[in-house]
């Protein structure tokens, strides 16, 4: 074998350790909440900048006799959990996530092996929020004839706005007049109150707000606990 071809092979086999597929639980996940209006084969999960391989607690890049890092303890969600509060000041800091097209790209930090690992039973938090808000930015994207979604304006909203991720309720207004962090944002407070929440009243008003673009009758019969 050519030194060229063994390169290109080892290009390969590294490029393909930098991103991973949803897991079979983010597939589930993914599908109850949007539907049929989010395409999942084309999704990738990368960390950092997608140039190096993901963390090893991924199962498929651990070695064989290698035990997976222990579970996070089961405790019960404060009180205020969900309820979104405005941000007091402007800042910026690197996204714990951010997405470009179908590839949704982690911090190193926050990079989770499976964001919804332990449904329906527990879920993971802040994983499957942030999952869940990087999901609606892809859908955002595949649905972009609809929804008109342009990473630069989304990424712009950051820059006029001091919280362009607080929203706050307004009768009548549809879904897709709020901002692109807003939308997320919502959806993501949505799932937030199914998964940890699911007697607030809150829940049912955002239910409402989503029941025109997504199945969300079906998805809280699934896992709103």
């Amino acid at each position: 074998m050519r030194l060229s071809h063994v390169f290109v092979l080892a290009a390969l086999a590294l490029t393909s350790a930098c991103a991973r597929p949803l897991t079979q639980n983010e597939t589930v996940f993914a599908k109850d909440l949007f539907g049929d209006t989010i395409e999942i084969e084309g999704i990738e999960v990368l960390a950092g900048a997608g140039l190096t391989p993901l963390p090893r607690d991924y199962p498929a890049l651990r070695e064989p006799d290698e035990a997976p890092p222990p579970a996070p303890a089961v405790r019960k969600a404060p009180e205020d959990l969900c309820v979104r509060k405005p941000s007091p000041r402007r800042y910026w800091d690197w996204p714990a996530a951010f997405v470009l097209d179908d590839n949704i790209y982690f911090s190193y930090r926050w990079y989770p092996e499976d964001a919804y690992k332990g449904l329906p039973e527990s879920a993971l938090y802040p994983h499957s929020l942030l999952m869940t808000h990087e999901l609606v930015h892809v859908w955002q994207w595949q649905n972009r004839a609809r929804t008109n979604y342009s990473p630069l304006v989304s990424a712009g909203e950051s820059v006029q706005s001091k919280d362009p991720y607080f929203w706050v309720s307004e009768e009548g207004r549809e879904f897709l007049s709020y901002g692109y962090e807003q939308q997320a944002a919502i959806i993501e407070d949505f799932v937030c109150f199914a998964l940890f929440d699911p007697e607030d009243e809150t829940l049912d008003e955002l239910a409402g707000i989503l029941r025109p673009i997504l199945p969300v009758d079906r998805f809280l019969a699934r896992h709103a606990r």
